[in-house]
């Protein structure tokens, strides 16, 4: 009898260690490609890349930092906070949200996010997300689609609003 209740004791006490997973299934584990492309003004435009593993192409394009490729590592907690974020939007297809698809006011100078899930074994699934769109539900989602980048270990490379001003636009 004591034997069964500290085998019961210790089956519990280590269920209680374990928590639900939180993330939908698709939020880890695909590399994950992100664009954001430039607009009129001091927008960073990059490209970058990171896989489930953590290890992250960027390639910077105007109004950032670092212009160029440069290589990054990304923690499994950083890797799993960037997917996670995005995970809410990942469509079922490929899919765009731009001019055609905006019922709201349109802001005609703004940059567009291109985020693409890769799969091993899959059809990769885009999201092309115009991020001039004003119409109410959409333009909150285009916050957290563009700076979704901030969760990666990228921030020298893209560099703060005054570092992009100082160093300009484009080549």
């Amino acid at each position: 009898m004591v034997r069964s209740l500290a085998l019961f004791s210790l089956a519990f006490s280590l269920g209680g260690c374990v928590t639900p997973a939180d993330t939908p299934a698709n939020a880890v584990g695909a590399t994950i490609d992100y664009s954001l492309s430039p607009c009129f003004g001091f927008c960073p435009s990059f490209d970058l890349s990171v896989t489930p593993d953590g290890a992250g192409t960027y390639d910077g394009k105007g109004w950032v930092a670092t212009r160029g490729e440069a290589r990054f590592t990304a923690s499994d907690w950083q890797y799993r906070a960037f997917a996670e974020r995005l995970a809410p939007f990942r469509p079922e297809s490929s899919v765009t949200y731009g001019y055609d698809n905006c019922d709201g006011p349109l802001a005609t100078d703004s940059p567009s996010v291109e985020i693409t899930w890769r799969e091993p074994g899959e059809e990769p699934v885009t999201l092309n997300w115009y991020m001039g769109c004003r119409q109410p539900g959409l333009a909150e989602n285009s916050q957290a689609i563009s700076s979704a980048w901030q969760e990666l270990p990228v921030g020298d490379l893209v560099g703060s609003d005054e570092e992009r001003q100082k160093y300009g636009g484009f080549e």
